[in-house]
């Protein structure tokens, strides 16, 4: 009797609206999502409670699993969702999948938390961008590309590293570069098209040391010089953006420093200074990500500079 009843509560039966779709879509896309940007994207910022409830329904029916960050303190923390139930995905919404959550909810304890923020911070830069644009008059997005997908067929590059046993000694380290995000922007004047403005976007969560960062840097580097950065967007470079963040507001801003510093160290080391230009350092608070004038004010550091200046300063 217990079974039987198991079973019946096991996955209730909904309607997929046009709206839950276009959720699915969305969450199929960046794998992980909250509620925040669910209602950006697809409502107004006073619909949360709506979003949230809808999300819950998804979950009830085994399409979406729903997270808790891990966390330290008491009291009620923002959710996650990701996909779940690839079956239902495929079969009953013809979605593409070849990725879903595998791990039972009792097991999320061993999700990363560095690894959750990280993708969290991905997805909310992503769908701050979109709603950003959606509201200017010069400019639109007009492409993204996301980690997951360009993963699947990484470009391979050359980089030189010092040995650990002699500085002046180098060995050549190949390295994949999969940035974690593509986004074109188009620049408009009067309404026609002016030039693209492509955004190379790498989060950082300050997990990388000095000596990794900029071999993380010159890879960067290399997939342009090499040309298989316009083999894979078709398309010249023109910025390479570096997102960092942390709990504190002075660690995100002394990340940001050391970054601008470190990636100076590289451009000197290969003589390559005038490159400058196209690199872009910030630190935002996640919460606030939203509030938080990213595309409009000069809250951006050049490595050259010590002034800020806005992100589409060219």
């Amino acid at each position: 009797m217990n079974t039987i009843q198991a079973k019946k509560r096991k996955k209730p039966l909904i309607t997929i609206t046009k709206s839950m779709m276009g959720i699915l879509k969305y969450i199929h896309f960046c794998r992980f999502a909250t509620a925040q940007e669910v209602c950006r994207l697809f409502y107004s910022p006073k619909s949360l409670s709506h979003v949230r409830e809808i999300l819950s329904l998804l979950t009830a029916a085994n399409y979406l699993h729903r997270f808790e960050l891990p966390h330290t303190s008491r009291g009620n923390t923002e959710k996650f969702y990701t996909l779940s139930g690839r079956k239902s995905l495929a079969n009953e919404l013809g979605l593409p999948v070849d990725w879903h959550f595998r791990l039972r909810p009792y097991k999320v304890k061993h999700l990363s938390y560095g690894q959750v923020q990280h993708n969290l911070l991905l997805t909310r830069w992503l769908a701050a961008a979109q709603v950003w644009a959606a509201k200017q008059p010069d400019f639109k997005l007009i492409q993204t590309r996301i980690c997951y997908e360009i993963s699947k067929a990484p470009a391979t590059v050359e980089v030189s590293k010092e040995t650990q046993y002699a500085s002046k000694q180098r060995k050549i380290e190949r390295l994949k570069v999969i940035p974690d995000a593509w986004v074109c922007f188009e620049k408009l004047k009067n309404g026609e098209h002016e030039h693209f403005i492509p955004v190379l976007l790498e989060i950082d969560r300050g997990s990388e040391y000095k000596q990794k960062f900029k071999r993380h840097v010159h890879s960067r580097i290399e997939f342009i010089r090499s040309g298989a950065y316009r083999k894979l967007f078709e398309t010249e470079a023109v910025l390479i953006v570096y997102v960092t963040t942390g709990d504190r507001i002075e660690y995100g801003e002394s990340r940001c420093r050391a970054m601008s510093a470190w990636t100076q160290e590289v451009l000197a080391d290969l003589h390559m200074e005038n490159w400058s230009n196209i690199f872009r350092f910030t630190s935002v608070v996640f919460e606030e990500l939203y509030t938080t004038p990213i595309f409009d004010q000069p809250v951006w550091y050049r490595p050259d500079s010590a002034v800020s200046i806005p992100l589409f300063t060219l």
